[in-house]
């Protein structure tokens, strides 16, 4: 199972680095989609498609379709953060001898993981208000784009600057920190109507009792195919999937082999 895990590790990390490398700015292209819209409407003006509605459609169909792929393995602030947390969790290993992962307890991030909503609403209201003009230096982001495109900030960004450190921080203590709790791109994800055939399920015939190996690995605290309503919170990181000892997990619903075979 260890050899499995390394494997699907290796695989995500490459294709992750690659998108972190070459695309780095797709969640924000794609919020910008979102953006646009409703900058058309607080202007009072037909919504034209553009480029950024084009990533915006297609990351919505995918997500659709396939699940949240995007954010488990193309979106490059979401890399960043396992980034984060996987360094943090080797010094935590190898240095302080602390086993096991670190997080916080699942009541906890049940309840940070509205702020994302809160924070989407807000965004979008300020820009139907006229008031997100002056959140110019402020996100987070923007400073993060910048950053992967070789650019410094200036002084106009400190607060965004300062935001984004505080995030940085916040990743080193919760695995996906950002995408779970702050993404507003995240939260217009987990609002999509996913196909069942996109999401995780088990056959739980086959659980050893008392096992719960995904639940613990899983970083949205998710029951798998016991959580439909919070389905949406799901990355698609497959940690759940390499995680099960009896290969009990996979994508759409799982056929019992011994109802195959008769």
């Amino acid at each position: 199972m260890k050899k499995k895990q390394r494997k699907v590790r290796l695989i995500r990390t490459a294709i992750q680095l690659g998108f972190f490398i070459f695309y780095p700015a797709l969640f924000s292209t794609a919020f910008a989609g979102v953006k646009s819209i409703f900058q058309a409407l607080a202007a009072h003006q037909p919504i034209t498609w553009n480029s950024f509605l084009d990533v915006t459609g297609v990351l919505l169909v995918i997500t659709i379709l396939f699940g949240r792929h995007f954010c488990g393995y193309a979106c490059a602030f979401g890399s960043l953060g396992d980034a984060m947390y996987e360094l943090t969790l080797f010094i935590r290993q190898k240095i302080f001898h602390k086993k096991g992962r670190h997080g916080y307890p699942e009541k906890v991030v049940r309840a940070l993981q509205k702020v994302k909503y809160i924070l989407l609403a807000f965004l979008l209201l300020s820009i139907l208000t006229g008031w997100y003009a002056k959140l110019q230096g402020m996100s987070p982001w923007d400073v993060f784009s910048m950053l992967t495109a070789g650019k410094l900030p200036n002084a106009s960004y400190k607060i965004g600057i300062v935001l984004l450190i505080l995030i940085l921080i916040g990743m080193c203590t919760q695995e996906r920190f950002f995408c779970q709790f702050l993404c507003p791109m995240g939260a217009v994800f987990a609002m999509m109507p996913i196909l069942p055939t996109a999401l995780f399920h088990r056959n739980r015939g086959k659980c050893p009792a008392k096992c719960g190996l995904c639940k613990k690995r899983c970083p949205a605290h998710l029951e798998i195919d016991g959580d439909t309503p919070l389905s949406g919170e799901c990355i698609c990181c497959h940690a759940c999937e390499v995680t099960c000892p009896r290969k009990n997990i996979q994508i759409g619903p799982v056929k019992d082999r011994e109802t195959e075979k008769k």
